[in-house]
């Protein structure tokens, strides 16, 4: 079985895409923005670890929903576990996934494990906004325009890469693993068009339907990079202050994807252990 382009049927029809690596402890991964399911990658390799990327609606395999908001997608979340008979898990999100992680340690809190946010986005005030800090949605139709192939994507990236990115995600590059998922990774992202990504963008550039200090988990950790030019490091730590009982860790010398390539093992530990 094809465990990498696996599709449930929601029961209102619309279909929710996702893959699988390994087995043992669920960990369901949210991807960045705009990415896919295949991002999941960074987190595949350690033994006894079931990770499972799962694609927003509109991106990837997943449908388009025109009015979904961050508590919807928690009820997709348990409606994928209850179809794989999973019980609890885990999450983690990265990047523009963050929110959606906490969405579900919010509205599901009985079946989350621990909740896991990794280089994470936030609306903090007007001058910190995902939008802000990212890229306004009114681009991703010109980026989706450009992203039709692996190649392609692979070569704007590393242009980027030159000219934008700090130290610590330049150098991740290296490893050729990583630029391969990357642009894999994003190329599916608009599989149906720029629809999907654009109101994912909308989304999480405001955040609603609930706040910080409303999460009541006991086991939320927060991974941060210093170095990080994308989601300043003033977004985690007010992040890290308004949640309950969250566990921070934050790294001098690692930027914005940096944390989750050189820190995978640490971070699946943390949130697969009992």
């Amino acid at each position: 079985m094809d465990r990498e382009n696996q599709i449930l049927t929601l029961p209102d029809g619309r279909k929710l895409g996702f893959a699988e690596y390994g087995d043992g402890t669920p960990l369901l991964y949210f991807h960045g923005h705009p990415c896919s399911r295949l991002e999941a990658r960074y987190l595949v390799g350690r033994d006894g670890i079931r990770v499972i990327g799962i694609d927003r609606p509109g991106m990837g395999l997943s449908s388009y929903q025109p009015r979904r908001t961050l508590i919807s997608w928690a009820d997709d979340v348990a409606r994928l576990a209850d179809s794989l008979g999973i019980e609890k898990f885990s999450v983690v999100g990265l990047s523009g996934g963050a929110p959606y992680a906490l969405a579900c340690a919010y509205a599901i809190p009985h079946r989350i494990n621990a909740c896991g946010i990794v280089s994470g986005v936030w609306t903090i005030d007007r001058r910190t906004t995902f939008l802000a800090a990212w890229m306004p949605w009114v681009m991703l139709p010109v980026m989706g325009r450009f992203l039709k192939d692996v190649d392609t994507a692979k070569e704007l990236l590393t242009k980027q890469a030159s000219q934008a990115w700090p130290p610590p995600d330049k150098r991740i590059l290296d490893d050729p693993t990583v630029p391969d998922i990357m642009a894999t990774a994003l190329v599916e992202a608009f599989r149906q068009g720029p629809r999907g990504p654009a109101r994912d963008a909308m989304l999480i550039g405001r955040i609603k339907g609930f706040h910080l200090d409303q999460i009541v988990h006991p086991n939320i950790h927060l991974w941060h990079g210093c170095a990080d030019q994308q989601v300043p490091i003033a977004v985690a730590s007010k992040v890290a202050q308004g949640l309950n009982g969250c566990t921070a860790t934050f790294y001098d010398d690692e930027g914005h994807l940096s944390v989750i390539v050189n820190h995978r093992d640490e971070i699946v530990d943390s949130l697969c252990t009992p």
